[in-house]
């Protein structure tokens, strides 16, 4: 994974930011993947696959965590960037593979606009972590603020999905799968908002 010997700090830095752009383009794929949800089972292995250079990355950090007695960051704070980040891309992954065991065979506007909303906020996560490695703390506010924002947009759009379901109701089986799948959508957009969380904090110790 690494084609170069990097400083320690790099390392950590480095690997933070290759895991926020796996992030991004788990997030374009399954934008992609509900435009149609034809080639759903490709998108989930596609996914999966994604979800494990995530799990990868997570290990990267974690051995470097074990063997490195000085760290660009407090422990626990990358320790909860690693974790967080891994929770993110497995939730995305999960509603993919969803798709597929669900049988889920149509799209719906609620759908792309959750997976819209989901690129964004990965594009967001990945500034922030580049600004992280730059130490440029003002930018990882600006990004923050913006992944809250999209945060929210996401809590009215489950709340909206969710209803629709329920104003004329035919099929229970449906009902029940949609629904799943509109809360942990919006789930994943809590597990970004955590993540932001914790970024916020560490520019508070830091700046």
């Amino acid at each position: 994974m690494f084609g170069f010997q990097r400083s320690k700090d790099s390392v950590f830095y480095q690997t933070l930011v290759e895991a926020s752009g796996n992030i991004v383009e788990a997030m374009q794929l399954f934008r992609q993947n509900v435009e149609t949800l034809d080639h759903k089972e490709e998108y989930a292995e596609k996914l999966k696959d994604l979800e494990n250079k995530g799990d990868d990355y997570t290990h990267i950090l974690l051995r470097e965590l074990n063997q490195t007695f000085v760290t660009p960051l407090d422990r626990e704070d990358i320790l909860q960037l690693a974790v967080k980040l891994d929770d993110v891309l497995d939730g995305v992954e999960a509603c993919a593979s969803r798709f597929v065991y669900c049988h889920v065979e149509q799209t719906t506007p609620y759908l792309m606009q959750f997976a819209e909303i989901l690129e964004k906020l990965a594009e967001h996560l990945q500034e922030a972590f580049i600004a992280l490695e730059k130490k440029d703390y003002t930018t990882i506010q600006n990004q923050a603020v913006e992944i809250n924002m999209l945060e929210n947009q996401a809590d009215r759009l489950m709340r909206e999905s969710v209803g629709s379901l329920f104003e004329n109701p035919t099929d229970p089986i449906e009902l029940i799968k949609m629904k799943e799948l509109y809360e942990q959508l919006e789930a994943v957009t809590d597990t970004a908002e955590d993540l932001a969380d914790v970024l916020e904090s560490v520019v508070l110790k830091y700046a």
